[in-house]
């Protein structure tokens, strides 16, 4: 799914490009839950009037026992003999009648399971499409376990909400009004006192709702920010073992989890509260309805049946409106899960503007042009820069951390907006041209390797999702990695683990280059890996670099002596400007800080 700055949203499905025009999701919790379910109108529509239908049973099972004890206290001793031809007909209305009961709720079971599982999965993949083109801040400052969990929590507790308004809000509420009509057939009285009953039950409710939907809201995003927690102990578990930080981690949590019980203590204390005081009306309902119908049947107004219909109405509606506080709690506290979604509907930051073209790429000339960009509107990182790289120039970026190296890389590939200026490939604006076109023209190698928990064969293939088996085995011989796959007992099926953990470095970073050899993209981005290998593992991820660097124009990241003699030209970089620019035997004779970084090298790395 991609935004423009129109407020529209392309979703691409598998052979269509579909725009349509989303409601204003980040402000409305109600506008969200009515887009998701437009997934499935028809459905949704008949589940709604089945769980309406259903809420008819109470009465209609009131008025038939009504109608079967009437019928019993009709017949006297000397004609009791006829009673049981009578009711057979009775006997036979009702077993039908049960049995249209059990075909509806069966009705409303099969809906449910051919419709809520596709929206759950629409919505996850709706959350996910939108998520993933958040800015790079947006995943900069949230936890990926945080992120994850509000996605699954949203599909989740939209499904409860769905269960719980439909199959038991819903239906009560229809009961309710059945309940009336069946009391007020009998006398006018019993339906006021229900309707006042009711209405003090209903509006104590709504009136509290905004305070209930807080306290869930509260205790929502306590959970949210433990599940991060969670995933981000687990993800980092090398570090808490080599800094033997079990204790700190768990005495961390335990701050996380303390915090969430008591938003789930605050909330649940309320309606705790609640519980009781419509719990109380209740029991004042059901004193004054048989007051009333004691006194209404001393008159002989309404016969035995009609105080049976009463009573069982009552007490069975009671015992689910009773039902009903502890469901509207319910659902506040899904709606609460629900809401923590709407953070992931915020606007995104970089989007493509309104008729964006393809990047068009012929030689794969780079131009920062008067660029001006800092971070969070502090210092300027960057300050009416201008620097030209012409095409299938190998350039290497040079400067201690921080110097703003990896901030050049993210502006070139976007990750971040300029706030003056312009940055050019090809003399196109990238802000002019669509992100993907431009991102399918940039092979980036990143420092730590990282791979999908998925197999070799995907993992390489990422680089061209197209690709035939001969392809990748092509570009993993390049790469010298083919052989040591093919020795694996699964080969190119073999399972790399979460983020290529089954791997050693050197094979996942021979990986990486071979993905990027078959996306042989115009314009390669290499940030060098730090961390030292064997010298034969070395060799060989040189000797794939080199190949892969052929006929490219080459922005290096470089911490390697060998690299850098191999660069055309050597940007250095303090604070965020580029202070010299020049090739390494020049800049090792005129630039004093490239001196000390050269003359800083440890066992051939720049530190």
């Amino acid at each position: 799914m991609l935004q423009n700055n129109t407020n529209q949203y392309i979703i691409l499905k598998s052979r269509y490009i579909i725009v349509i025009k989303y409601p204003t999701l980040s402000k409305s919790t109600f506008s969200l839950g009515i887009y998701f379910l437009k997934f499935d109108k028809v459905k949704m529509t008949l589940l709604t009037v089945i769980c309406i239908l259903l809420g008819i049973i109470p009465a209609i099972d009131s008025i038939l026992l009504q109608k079967i004890i009437d019928l019993i206290e009709s017949f006297s001793d000397e004609n009791a003999n006829n009673l049981l031809s009578s009711m057979i007909y009775w006997a036979v209305f009702y077993a039908l009648w049960w049995e249209s009961i059990n075909i509806a709720y069966r009705s409303y079971d099969y809906l449910y399971i051919k419709t809520m599982p596709v929206i759950k999965g629409k919505i996850l993949n709706e959350l996910y499409n939108y998520t993933q083109y958040h800015s790079h801040k947006f995943f900069q400052d949230n936890l990926a376990g945080h992120i994850s969990n509000r996605i699954t929590e949203t599909a989740r507790s939209f499904e409860m909400i769905i269960s719980i308004f439909g199959e038991k809000i819903l239906r009560k509420l229809a009961i309710i009004v059945f309940a009336l009509i069946a009391l007020y057939s009998v006398h006018y009285v019993f339906a006021t006192i229900f309707i006042l009953w009711i209405t003090f039950f209903l509006g104590l409710s709504v009136l509290f709702s905004d305070k209930i939907n807080k306290y869930s809201l509260n205790y929502a995003k306590s959970q949210s920010f433990v599940a991060g927690s969670i995933v981000d102990a687990i993800s980092n578990i090398n570090a808490v073992r080599m800094f033997t930080a079990h204790k700190f981690e768990r005495q961390y949590l335990e701050t996380r989890v303390e915090n969430a019980v008591a938003d789930e203590q605050t909330m649940q204390f309320f309606m705790f509260k609640l519980r009781y005081a419509l719990g109380t009306s209740c029991s004042i309902m059901i004193f004054i309805m048989i007051y009333y119908l004691s006194k209404i049947r001393s008159e002989l107004s309404i016969s035995i049946g009609d105080c049976v219909l009463v009573l069982t109405l009552c007490i069975n509606v009671a015992d689910d409106i009773w039902d009903l506080t502890q469901e509207i709690g319910d659902m506040f506290e899904q709606v609460g899960a629900f809401n923590q979604g709407l953070s992931l509907m915020a606007p995104h930051i970089i989007t493509d503007i309104e008729n964006a073209t393809p990047l068009d790429i012929k030689e794969g000339v780079i131009e920062f042009r008067n660029v001006t960009f800092n971070y969070h509107h502090n210092n300027n990182l960057f300050y009416n820069k201008s620097v030209l790289i012409p095409s299938k120039q190998k350039v290497g970026l040079v400067g201690f951390s921080g110097s703003g190296k990896t901030t050049f890389i993210s502006l070139l590939t976007r990750l971040h907006d300029i706030e003056e200026g312009m940055i050019l490939i090809d003399n196109q604006n990238i802000k002019n041209v669509t992100q993907d076109s431009l991102r399918k023209a940039i092979s980036l190698i990143p420092q730590e390797p990282v791979l999908f928990h998925r197999t070799i064969l995907d993992n390489i293939r990422y680089g061209k999702k197209e690709a035939t088996l001969e392809e990748v085995i092509e570009a993993a011989k390049a790469a010298h990695i083919h052989d040591v796959i093919d020795n694996l007992p699964d080969g190119y099926d073999t399972m790399c683990g979460e983020r290529g953990n089954n791997l050693s470095g050197g094979q996942r970073q021979k990986i990486i280059i071979a993905r990027a050899i078959l996306k042989n993209a115009p314009i390669l981005i290499l940030d060098e890996a730090t961390s030292s290998l064997d010298s034969k593992t070395e060799s060989l991820i040189q000797e794939s670099i080199d190949y892969l660097m052929q006929n490219k124009t080459v922005i290096v990241i470089a911490h390697r002596l060998s690299t850098l003699l191999n660069m055309d030209r050597i940007l250095v970089f303090e604070k965020g400007s580029i202070i010299d620019d020049g090739s390494h035997a020049a800049l090792l004779k005129n630039s004093k800080l490239y001196q000390k970084l050269w003359n800083s090298q440890v066992k051939g790395l720049i530190v």
